[in-house]
C-alpha cells in the first residue's frame, strides 16, 4: 500500500505542535522540578534540598550543577545568618544563666567563623578550586558541631541544638551536589 507523500506543511505543522506543548508552562515547570529532584536525591537530605533551592532561588531560571550548588550555598548563607541572629537574640535575652549565654556568645562565634567559611567556599566555586572548596563546607560543618558541643560539655540543653543539626544537613547537601561536579578519579 503506497503512503501519501509527507508535504512540508504537513511536517511544520506537527513541528509547531510538538514545540508547543515542550512549552506549555506546566510541562517546563514538572520537568524544572523533576530535575531539581534529580539533583536533590543524591544528597542525604532530599526534602531540606528542594525546600532550601525554593527558598534561595524560586525561579531558578537553568538547573545544573552549579546552579543548584549556588541556590544551596545561597540558602546555607540565609540560614546562617538567620541562626546567628537568634543566637544573638538569646545572649541578650534574660531567660538564660551566664553559663548557657557565654555558650551562646561561643556558637555567635562559631556562626561567624562558618560564614567566612562559606564566603572561602564560594571564592574557591569561582576559582575552580574543589579542594578548598570542599575543605571549607566540611569546615562549616565543624563549626555547626562545635557550637553543639560546647552545650554537651556543660549537659546544657542547647537552644540551638535544631538550628545546629539544620544547617549541618545544609552543608552536607552543598558537599554531596559539589561531588557530582567533582571528576570521577578524585580532584
Amino acid at each position: 500500500m503506497r503512503r501519501p507523500p509527507t508535504t512540508p506543511l504537513l511536517l511544520l505543522l506537527l513541528l509547531l505542535a510538538l514545540s508547543s506543548s515542550l512549552l506549555h508552562p506546566a510541562a517546563s515547570t514538572t520537568s524544572h522540578e523533576n530535575l531539581l529532584k534529580f539533583f536533590c536525591k543524591h544528597t542525604n537530605f532530599a526534602q531540606l534540598c528542594l525546600k532550601s533551592i525554593h527558598e534561595a532561588e524560586p525561579a531558578l531560571p537553568t538547573v545544573n550543577t552549579a546552579t543548584v550548588l549556588a541556590a544551596l550555598i545561597k540558602a546555607a548563607d540565609a540560614k546562617t545568618r538567620e541562626a546567628r541572629a537568634v543566637a544573638q537574640n538569646l545572649a541578650a535575652g534574660s531567660g538564660f544563666n551566664a553559663r548557657t549565654v557565654e555558650l551562646l556568645r561561643d556558637c555567635i562565634d562559631f556562626y561567624g567563623e562558618a560564614l567566612d567559611h562559606l564566603e572561602s567556599a564560594k571564592e574557591a566555586v569561582r576559582a575552580g578550586d574543589p579542594g578548598t572548596r570542599d575543605a571549607m563546607l566540611s569546615a562549616m560543618i565543624s563549626d555547626f558541631s562545635t557550637c553543639d558541643e560546647g552545650f554537651e560539655e556543660f549537659g546544657v540543653k542547647s537552644p540551638l541544638a535544631v538550628w545546629c543539626q539544620t544547617l549541618r544537613n545544609m552543608t552536607d547537601n552543598c558537599l554531596a551536589i559539589a561531588s557530582l561536579a567533582r571528576p570521577q578519579g578524585g580532584y
